[in-house]
């Protein structure tokens, strides 16, 4: 039993000991703790990016005050879990989202940030330089400065102790915050009036702090336990610390010169490695990431790993780095005091020519020969290889076409200054080397060089691209044709002579038949079958440039793809041609296709992808553009050609150098993505989720505003899809580039979703993210208040129903008593107006004996009853009396009016033959008895027939129309007063002289205030000008032409007035022979 114990305990003993050893060995390969926190409290990814060991794949991007940054400094940098990115400068707190940079507002009190700090609880801590710590959480800050204790409000480090105590480094000592926002100053007499630089917490939980003096100490239970000095007073001070975090109990340091130390720490510091890093010096901050120490310098950024340290090269900011820190995506990102922010993102264009430090160039061709990238410029060639630029291409022959020897003994010297158009591989493996006004076409073949020149039967030295038939033989464009070479010698040509009216050839091809298609600077396609020119395709036939750049036969559709001047084309096998009007963009190069199908259509303003049923369906067309915002570091040259290798590497010739990418490989991936609604706002008051994530919203609300974000700080820009569940009856897609804010307006209370979902550029990928948005039901939505609501109205339409047959009742027979009233008093007015009418004279001509003088008149009321009338009667045989009126008021009122006016009128008339007098004693009458309160105009005048003259009077009447000599006028006599308006008036006499012939028009207001449809009046001179129609017409057809003129134009509008109208025609006395 005793040894059964024994072999057991020693069992465990192997086991512990076993378990020290491997943990040793972690110790031993420096595997960072996955819990180490950088300066920011932030957990440092894996970098997404090796800016050391890859020389290409990535982009380093600097944001300052010229590209979106508010400011060109930054102290500090942070991230808060939902994917924020926070900066920290002189000028305040920035946010950024990957899209927009936003300053928050000075109102805050927060200006001039330091540091910043994000805690366990995903808060974010801001030390000001002269405003004291604020806390921020859920939009809300809270202050501590000198009022709540601070004994300096300048604050220099923030950091979070394992059990949630936060400590504010200061320039005079150390605060701390618990959990419960209790807050202390630390009244170690050791730290006291210390002007702290920095802490930094280790992977074990030890917090290492450095003074200004470059003392380290240790804080335990808020007490200093160790104060550590550097005693190499040759390296000055210590001004940066780290915690070793694969080695806790260790830390780095840096001084003010070169060098990196690691120490041990223990009574007092060990240095135990002792690391320089020149040309940088300064340290300003470490940073472990991915197992490699990042060093911030003021003059650079620095790397030490398993092979040793080295100085990043080819980026932007190389002044005053402060921090670095990576994103959730692993992109790196550092701040510079001087230069603002940097990001280090991955790339899918590489830079070639950065890579190697070549000085930029237009490069019109690339290659990839074997292990080597030839490029053509204009001024010679270049061949890179993995180690640089090859300087030499030996040569050990070199001949022209016809065996002439040359005097040249390596290409890349042979072609030094000269002009490359284009670069070729053909499938034996030989290299064709177009040359332009210098050597003609040059083929590389092993070190041995043929040239094949104007004395060899090329049409010129002006060579532009070669292309290789499926015979094995060579199409040659250059300047005056299309030379074809076989076996070394130029064998056919095609040229002016053979009907190429354009001989500036751009590109040629064969097509399956094997017939030549030649494509030219503004001729169109040339198309050869055999030795014969058999068409010519140009405008007319469908091109819409006849400048024909590149032309690129394609198998699996049995078509060719044709890029003009001015847009892409496809053409078929019987050489139909079809525009692809809906491309977006018109300035194209060349195209190039994928595995995927998958075309990368190359143009002056970068690259679009699109997908081959896209484009040959040539519909709505919404390719994904890449441009130097997208990290392609140049723009493709015009007419250049690019090489594409069998693994997808597409080297693209441009303006500035050559850009790599891979076209086989999708470089976007949305999987990654932090997608987050972090608040939304109820008619402008902001809301945050509550513990489960969730928006409550009350029922009050009328405007709501969602602000949803995709965190993405790296060289995509994924398709974005969003809807509000249970509202939106389609989805919204945009590029996460132009995602905002979302309004919505009047939400029924019930719970809705927001839903996302995230797609890269060309439709790959689905994630969805959905919140929950919660509005209040308001009063009137809830169930029991329908349910209620519904009752009532049940119980109201009821009750409505009865009373309804019962008012119906009533109303039928008060419906017909009415009518029955209706039809009494139609009776009474028909009666009353048939009174009326025969008041008026009627009877046409009303003295059919006098010869003397003609007189028709009429009269149409607006309603059944007028208020208008007119009159005329003989005096005595020599005088004939003639009046016109116009009584205020219409319908009944104004009839009777009219009736008592027409009475008193006539009768003072028969009594008295001075119109004056008429109308003054006629106003008396009136006047006397008025109780209508009612007047009339009158105009009364008495014609002595005998000698044609008129003695006439107005009582506020319109002004009468006389026709003398052919023409009527108006005649605009004195006015008075209307009739019963005032007593004691007395009424101007004036005189009218009508010779044999002449005519006198009366008539009312209604004639001239007719009014049509544009509220427009018919007016006076409207009036005469129908009068003057035909004005020796008798007096009815006058009467006939005025009232045409007015229907005419009134139209349909509806009369609002009575139209009465008299016309007089003189006929002079009759002679004694007639009478």
């Amino acid at each position: 039993m005793i040894k059964r114990c024994g072999k057991i305990i020693n069992c465990i003993l192997i086991f512990f000991v076993l378990l020290q050893l491997t943990a040793a060995v972690a110790r031993g390969n420096s595997e960072v703790p996955q819990e180490t926190l950088n300066a920011s409290g932030n957990l440092n990814v894996d970098s997404s990016v090796d800016p050391v060991g890859l020389k290409e794949g990535y982009s380093a991007v600097l944001y300052d005050s010229m590209n979106g940054l508010p400011t060109s400094e930054a102290n500090a940098i942070a991230e808060t879990e939902e994917g924020f990115i926070w900066i920290g400068s002189y000028s305040g707190l920035i946010r950024f989202d990957g899209n927009t940079f936003e300053r928050m507002d000075s109102s805050t009190g927060i200006a001039s940030v330091k540091c910043l700090y994000v805690d366990r609880e995903n808060r974010l801590w801001i030390g000001t330089n002269e405003s004291g710590v604020f806390l921020m959480e859920r939009g809300e800050f809270r202050c501590w400065d000198e009022k709540a204790g601070l004994k300096s409000t300048s604050i220099r480090s923030i950091l979070q102790r394992g059990d949630g105590l936060i400590y504010i480094a200061t320039t005079d000592g150390i605060a701390s915050v618990d959990q419960k926002m209790n807050f202390r100053v630390l009244d170690d007499l050791e730290l006291k009036d210390s002007f702290i630089h920095e802490l930094r917490k280790g992977a074990d939980g030890t917090v290492y702090g450095l003074d200004n003096s470059g003392d380290i100490f240790i804080l335990e239970n808020e007490k200093t336990v160790r104060y550590l000095q550097f005693k190499d007073k040759k390296a000055g001070r210590i001004n940066c610390i780290l915690p070793d975090p694969a080695d806790p109990g260790n830390i780095y340091m840096a001084t003010g010169d070169s060098s990196i130390y690691s120490c041990s720490v223990g009574d007092s510091l060990k240095v135990l490695k002792k690391t320089d890093i020149s040309p940088l010096s300064q340290v300003q901050q470490f940073e472990y990431i991915d197992g490699d120490l990042w060093i911030c310098t003021r003059n650079g950024i620095g790397v030490m790993d398993e092979k040793g340290f080295h100085k990043l090269e080819n980026i932007p900011m190389d002044n005053s780095i402060g921090h670095v820190m990576t994103d959730y995506e692993g992109n790196l990102w550092f701040t510079s005091t001087r230069q603002g922010v940097m990001k280090i993102v991955p790339n899918q264009f590489s830079n070639i020519f950065e890579r190697f430090k070549l000085p930029e160039a237009v490069v019109n061709s690339t290659c990839r020969y074997g292990n080597r990238l030839f490029i053509a410029t204009d001024t010679g060639l270049t061949v890179l290889d993995e180690k640089g630029v090859v300087s030499s291409i030996p040569l050990t022959k070199a001949v022209t076409a016809s065996g002439v020897p040359l005097e040249a003994a390596d290409l890349v010297e042979l072609l030094d200054g000269c002009r490359i158009r284009s670069i070729i591989q053909d499938s034996l493996g030989r290299l064709w080397i177009s040359t332009w006004r210098s050597h003609g076409l040059l083929r590389y073949d092993k070190g041995k060089l043929t040239a094949f020149t104007v004395e060899d039967g090329l049409f010129s030295d002006q060579v532009r691209i070669v292309y290789e038939c499926r015979d094995g033989s060579m199409l040659v464009a250059c300047t005056g044709g299309v030379n074809v070479i076989e076996k070394d010698r130029v064998t056919r040509s095609y040229g002016e002579q053979d009907g190429i009216t354009n001989t500036e050839v751009l590109t040629v091809a064969e097509t399956d038949k094997g017939d030549i298609l030649i494509g030219t600077d503004g001729g169109g396609i040339f198309v050869f079958s055999g030795e014969k020119m058999v068409r010519q395709i140009r405008r007319a036939q469908g091109l819409t440039s006849e400048a024909v750049m590149r032309i690129k036969p394609d198998s699996k559709d049995k078509i060719y793809w044709i890029v003009t001047g001015n847009s892409l084309a496809v053409m078929d096998e019987d050489y139909q041609i079809t525009t692809l009007n809906n491309f977006p963009y018109s300035n194209n190069f060349d195209l190039y296709e994928n595995s995927a199908g998958e075309f990368w259509i190359l143009s002056s303003n970068g690259i679009y992808v699109l997908r081959r049923e896209e484009l040959l369906r040539n519909g709505k067309m919404d390719p994904q553009h890449y441009g130097r915002s997208d990290g392609m570091p140049c723009i493709t040259t015009a007419n250049s050609y690019s090489e594409l290798t069998g693994t997808g590497d597409l080297y693209i010739a441009g303006t500035t150098g050559v850009a790599k990418v891979n076209i086989e490989k999708p470089f976007e991936n949305v999987n990654r993505l932090k997608v987050a609604v972090p608040y939304i706002d109820a008619d402008g008051v902001r809301i945050y989720p509550d513990e489960k994530g969730a928006f409550t919203v009350s029922s009050k609300a009328r405007k709501l505003t969602v602000y949803s974000y995709v965190y993405n700080y790296s060289l995509v820009n994924p398709l974005v899809t969003y809807y509000l569940e249970g509202f939106d009856q389609s989805e919204n897609t945009v590029s996460r580039s132009n995602l905002g804010p979302v309004d919505y307006t009047n939400l029924p209370g019930r719970t809705y979703r927001f839903v996302m979902e995230l797609k890269d550029s060309m439709g790959r990928g689905n994630r969805s993210f959905s919140f929950q948005i919660v509005k209040e039901k308001a009063l009137y939505e809830n169930a029991w208040f329908i349910l209620l609501t519904a009752l009532l109205a049940v119980f109201l339409v009821a009750q409505a129903v009865s009373m309804y047959f019962r008012r119906k009742m009533t109303d039928l027979e008060k419906k017909h008593r009415e009518e029955e009233e209706k039809r009494r008093i139609s009776r009474e007015l028909k009666m009353a107006s048939e009174l009326q009418e025969s008041m008026l004279p009627y009877e046409f001509p009303p003295f059919p004996l006098r010869q003397e003088f003609d007189i028709y008149a009429s009269m149409n009321p607006a309603k059944e009853v007028g208020g208008d009338f007119y009159d005329f009667y003989l005096i005595d045989d020599d005088h004939l009396c003639l009046a016109i009126a116009d009584v205020s008021g219409k319908g009944i009122p104004a009839a009777l009016f009219m009736m008592i006016s027409k009475a008193i009128l006539q009768n003072t008339a028969m009594l008295e033959n001075n119109p004056s007098e008429i109308l003054t004693m006629t106003n008396e009458a009136l006047c006397s008895n008025n109780k209508l309160e009612m007047f009339v105009t009158i105009w009364v005048g008495i014609l002595e027939i005998s000698t044609g003259i008129i003695r006439a009077a107005n009582a506020g009447h319109e002004y009468p129309a006389v026709m003398k000599d052919g023409k009527f006028t108006l005649l605009k006599g004195r006015h008075g007063l209307v009739i019963g308006g005032l007593e004691g008036i007395k009424y101007p006499e004036y005189e009218i002289r009508l010779e044999p012939g002449d005519k006198l028009f009366l008539y009312t207001d209604g004639v001239t205030e007719a009014t049509d449809s544009d509220k427009k009046l018919f007016g006076t001179e409207r009036l005469v000008d129908a009068l003057n129609i035909d004005p020796d017409a008798p007096p009815q057809q006058i009467l006939k032409n005025v009232r045409g003129a007015v229907d005419r134009f009134v139209k349909n509008e509806e009369q609002f007035d009575d139209l009465t109208m008299l016309c007089l025609e003189y006929r002079g006395p009759l002679s004694d022979s007639s009478t």
